[in-house]
């Protein structure tokens, strides 16, 4: 194939077969020059990208080490293997990237704790699992103390880049979103959620939050006869007036409204932790 463009010693643009693509390798680009014969055995990975994502990959490896190139090339594989689907190609530059700074920090003694953790961890199971998976290879290969904070930060990468997701600041919009609301309901209520005992309680709720957030976006909303409502109100008052709380600060805060019905069901989880809240501290 012929060598198109250097983009640095160890990175090249070639044409093969009529298509662009970028060829990796040690001192693939050293002393050679447009048009020359790059041979197959001088490459030691290839990847195929539009132009944006070539300038974003020529700009990034003239600053980072290709190694977490590689790394993040084959988190992807696993990722894509076990999720039984192809990724957008994006999220190469994106996940290489934040291993080449998260490793950077570590080195320098930052280590960045990442509060959303919990509720990325319950929202995105699937890509958090192969984030854990991640964050040992990664360190196992690169030899960085990666945290398992991670974890989060990676299954985020990961869960705005598989096909018919939002992008990733909408991902992090909606795991902010819930964090919020969680810490608001745990400050009323007076409660640890993330205490293991209240784990299913937890799991449930942040699920509830999830939906609530999806029908919005949506414009679906969940159908709870004005009756029961009013049943919920009467019956569970103080947990009524923490869901009226999350309403105002869904508002304000992001400009999302909820419905009444929303209110409903929102009481009733609310009631759960409260319950469940009271049973733990009697049987302390």
């Amino acid at each position: 194939m012929k060598i198109k463009k250097i983009l640095n010693q160890n990175a090249v643009l070639v044409e093969a077969n009529g298509e662009e693509k970028v060829a990796i390798g040690k001192g693939i680009g050293f002393n050679k020059k447009r048009n020359d014969t790059l041979f197959t055995r001088e490459i030691e990975r290839i990847f195929v990208l539009e132009a944006e994502g070539q300038m974003k990959l020529q700009s990034l490896l003239n600053q980072i080490d290709e190694k977490y190139l590689f790394a993040a090339e084959k988190i992807i594989d696993y990722a894509e293997n076990i999720l039984m689907e192809k990724l957008n190609e994006h999220v190469l530059i994106a996940l290489t990237d934040h291993i080449a700074f998260a490793a950077e920090n570590l080195k320098n003694g930052i280590i960045i704790r990442n509060k959303l953790l919990p509720e990325i961890e319950v929202l995105y199971p699937e890509e958090f699992q192969i984030a854990q998976w991640s964050v040992g290879y990664l360190v196992q290969t690169l030899d960085v103390p990666y945290t398992y904070d991670e974890a989060g930060y990676i299954a985020i990468h990961i869960h705005s880049a598989r096909a018919g997701e939002r992008s990733k600041h909408q991902s992090i919009r909606e795991v902010t979103i819930v964090s919020e609301i969680v810490h608001l309901i745990e400050q009323e209520l007076s409660i640890d959620l993330r205490d293991k005992k209240m784990a299913l309680n937890y799991t449930r709720l942040v699920n509830h939050l999830r939906l609530l957030l999806q029908r919005y976006h949506n414009q679906q909303y969940a159908a709870l006869d004005d009756e029961i409502v009013q049943m919920v109100k009467l019956k569970y008052p103080a947990s009524f007036e923490i869901a009226k709380k999350v309403r105002v600060l869904l508002l304000k805060t992001y400009q999302l409204s909820t419905t009444t019905e929303e209110l409903g069901y929102l009481a009733i989880h609310i009631e759960r932790l409260r319950l469940a809240g009271q049973k733990e501290t009697s049987q302390e």
